[in-house]
């Protein structure tokens, strides 16, 4: 912290100041906090998550609450959201290991310098100490603490030490890159063998540009091919859509959840042997829908056991239309007569079977009639438990921390550790006190 003291005693805005002390400040506060809630303990089940979405969703029914709505409400929120967590978490994972593992030494310094106008030469190194090599040959990587010697009023060189990693090792007598402020050796300095680097800490950047562009490269095979896969077979993405022509419509009452198998048919590609067969088998955790004799299962972004304690005994329509289709499913709405509307699917075989079953009748939608979507992935958002909440209060207060606080060293490390695992052990603290409460329901959405 000896560089810090020294950029606030030389004259730095009080909003640097506030930013170097501000940080541990917050990081240590949200440990406290976090330390109350854990104490605490407990938090919201998914049932009564769930049962929050739907009181939030329902509206008072009235006369025609058993009527085919004539719009049907679009999920962009809902997929919107799924993606974004889908993109920030992982982002966030690699800023943190980013932050905490790239070489942060000298930025500190780096800070008062560049304050203070500093300008880059190449000095001789006059001492090396602490060197550590990659290897005995020559022209490995090395790690040392170097001095060299800057220029002063009195024309006397002043030693000024700092720590870099080389790309071979050095020896005394040869240059490196030197930024240092003339007329000021007591600011210090910072060096490398390339001036490029120099200028990243002059600048206040944690890695090269060209390591930046690297690292995001691993985090897009990372993420962005997950999130393609997911936005194309899995999301329950749809516009708006205006009940017409071709809907099919059944009455139907929710009875539980259960787990649907979804075989390929016999003769079909996907289960030319047994082992496409396994391959192309889903199964699927679904709301049991009943109506005229047939079973659908329904499935959605829900915990399906927890979706099904809450609205087993609800009525409604069951909607699709034949020609809406993506991967193997029929997209559907389920209507309730409370006033909601639930997005999700249903497996094309279930929907031709029952189409086959001649129980479906032609949607006669009423313009009149209003629903509300029922988002049951958003209930989390006012109903999650405080060991969650302040678990990823201290996971943001790490990530300023490494964000805004210029010293290096170990704490780094460390703090990243604590950023990752706090939201980490909120959520196992939640299942815990869920269990112990006879509620083993896992979060859904």
């Amino acid at each position: 912290m000896a560089s810090t003291a020294a950029w606030l005693f030389l004259g730095a805005t009080p909003v640097r100041a506030a930013v170097v002390w501000g940080a541990p400040v917050l990081l240590t506060g949200c440990l406290v906090l976090w330390g109350v809630a854990v104490v605490r303990g407990g938090g919201q089940t998914s049932r009564e998550t769930y049962r929050w979405a739907v009181r939030t969703a329902s509206t008072t029914p009235d006369r025609g609450a058993r009527a085919v709505p004539l719009r049907l409400g679009g999920t962009r929120w809902m997929s919107a959201r799924l993606a974004g967590a889908m993109v920030a978490v992982p982002a966030m994972l690699a800023l943190w290991v980013t932050l905490a593992a790239v070489d942060m030494r000298g930025t500190g310094t780096g800070a008062v310098l560049a304050e203070a106008g500093a300008v880059i030469e190449q000095r001789t190194i006059v001492r090396i100490e602490n060197e550590v090599a990659a290897s005995r040959h020559s022209t490995a990587d090395a790690t040392a603490d170097f001095t060299v010697l800057l220029p002063s009023p009195t024309g006397e060189g002043v030693p000024a030490g700092f720590e870099a990693t080389t790309n071979y090792r050095r020896e005394v007598g040869s240059e490196l890159y030197v930024a240092y402020v003339p007329g000021h050796p007591e600011l210090g300095a910072i060096g490398d063998d390339q001036r490029a680097d120099v200028e990243r800490q002059l600048a206040g950047r944690a890695v090269q540009v060209g390591d930046a562009w690297a690292i995001a490269g691993f985090w897009a095979l990372a993420t962005l091919g997950p999130l393609g896969f997911w936005w194309r077979k899995e999301s329950m993405r749809r516009p708006e859509r205006t009940v017409g022509p071709g809907w099919k419509a059944l009455r139907v009452s929710v009875t539980g959840s259960g787990l649907h198998v979804d075989a390929p048919p016999p003769g079909s590609p996907e289960a030319a042997d047994e082992k496409k067969r396994r391959e192309n088998t889903r199964r699927l955790r679904s709301l049991v829908l009943e109506g005229c004799g047939q079973e659908v299962p329904f499935h959605s972004q829900m915990a399906a056991e927890a979706a099904g304690a809450v609205l087993t005994g609800a009525q409604g329509w069951l909607l699709w239309h034949p020609q809406q289709r993506r991967g193997r499913d029929v997209l559907a709405e389920f209507v309730g007569d409370d006033g909601w509307q639930l997005p999700g699917a249903v497996p094309v075989q279930v929907a031709e079977r029952v189409e086959a079953a001649g129980v479906m009748e032609s949607a006669e939608p009423d313009p009149e009639r209003r629903v509300r979507t029922l988002d049951l992935g958003a209930g989390w958002l006012v109903t999650a438990s405080w060991p969650v909440v302040v678990g990823f209060a201290v996971a943001l207060g790490c990530l300023a921390g490494l964000l805004l606080v210029p010293d290096g060293g170990a704490w780094r490390v460390w703090t990243a550790v604590a950023g990752v695992l706090a939201p980490l052990v909120g959520f196992a603290v939640q299942a815990v006190a869920r269990m112990e409460h006879g509620g083993g329901d896992t979060a859904g959405g």
